[in-house]
């Protein structure tokens, strides 16, 4: 494992790279799109274990923050939707410099929205897209993003109450708003706003943690998948029960999600 700074068009993005064992013929590999503030923080520890599996299986993995997020330079006020695309395919060139010759992209929650859009617009960038519970409306995700904030202002005490329309209301008429610790901006909430989960243009291995181990995914997710399948996608959709390891509810502690990596692993077995 090596991190490093990787120069961009502006400041410079912080990866870590997870190479295959010394020996193994460079081949694939993947590169990971964080999720977004505290779930991007709660959900690394997993994600590095996964991606010590992958390399293990001789698949390569170059973990990327993105501008204004991490370690990355830049606050997340600079931080733009078009900017973070960019960060994606950053990440790819590194790789083809690198040696590596075919690419999948792996995306988590919001970046799992963010994979999704890159495998559909940059045509046969990609040969499979790996979605670890993806947000499948920016839109949804905004309003639950900014009850942080309505949450943040009940639990201060404060008798000037806020709601997430009123929020909106001020992000539209240019007002930059802290939600948890984070500024986040009228731009990139409006470009949240418009986000939606898009067809990728490759296979596509989707991952949802469910409560219970045999419960479906959500009616949503299932919703996505069988429009894309639909369209000629490939979709495999596998439910693996275990704790929302990136949610707000675990903030005292960091949660394991060993059935996660192990269904992660096992399907990559099969892409070598």
């Amino acid at each position: 494992m090596e991190s490093f700074f990787l120069p961009a068009r502006v400041g410079s993005r912080f990866c870590v790279h997870h190479p295959p064992a010394k020996g193994v013929t460079l081949n694939q590999a993947v590169v990971f799109v964080p999720a977004f503030a505290e779930e991007m923080n709660k959900s690394r520890h997993v994600v590095a274990q996964t991606a010590r599996r992958f390399a293990a299986l001789g698949i390569g993995v170059l973990l990327i923050d993105l501008l204004g997020c991490g370690d990355s330079t830049g606050s997340l006020e600079d931080a733009t939707w078009d900017a973070w695309r960019d960060d994606i395919d950053l990440a790819s060139g590194w790789l083809h410099d690198y040696g590596y010759r075919r690419l999948l992209v792996w995306g988590m929650r919001l970046g799992g929205l963010l994979a999704a859009e890159c495998a559909a617009d940059r045509g046969g960038a990609y040969e499979r897209c790996i979605l670890w519970q993806p947000v499948v409306s920016g839109d949804t995700f905004l309003s639950q993003f900014l009850r942080l904030a309505v949450a943040n202002v009940m639990l201060s005490g404060s008798t000037a109450g806020v709601s997430v329309a009123q929020l909106r209301s001020r992000l539209a008429g240019g007002e930059t708003i802290e939600v948890a610790g984070y500024p986040l901006t009228p731009a990139l909430a409006a470009s949240l706003g418009l986000a939606a989960l898009t067809r990728p243009l490759c296979p596509v291995e989707w991952f949802e943690v469910v409560a219970e181990h045999g419960r479906a995914p959500s009616p949503a997710a299932l919703r996505v998948a069988e429009g894309w399948r639909a369209n000629g996608t490939e979709v495999t959709m596998k439910a693996v029960g275990g704790e929302s390891f990136w949610g707000a509810a675990n903030a005292a502690e960091l949660v394991q999600c060993p059935t996660l990596v192990d269904a992660t692993a096992s399907a990559a077995e099969s892409w070598v």
